[in-house]
């Protein structure tokens, strides 16, 4: 699903070094999330975005800080946002 684990999320992510493609981590401001950038041989990102922890600290992802990220439905777990 949307919300999961870290573990299948980093799987999800793992995915496209598979297709030779480059997947780099940063830190991001918001607790317990990352930033994610997926790039191809040229050094051209492909895909940016967060892995976002979302729970009670951000009201389950409803934009409010310190994620400021939305979900449809509020959850508890790690989701891709790009």
């Amino acid at each position: 699903g949307l919300h999961e684990n870290i573990t299948g999320v980093m799987a999800r992510l793992a995915r496209h070094e598979e297709s030779g493609n480059e997947v780099v981590l940063t830190p991001d401001f918001a607790p317990l999330s990352l930033n994610f950038a997926v790039m191809d041989n040229n050094n051209q990102c492909l895909l940016h975005g967060g892995v976002i922890y979302h729970d009670t600290h951000d009201g389950g992802g409803n934009g409010a800080s310190p994620t400021f990220s939305v979900s449809l439905v509020p959850q508890t777990g790690w989701a891709i946002h790009t």
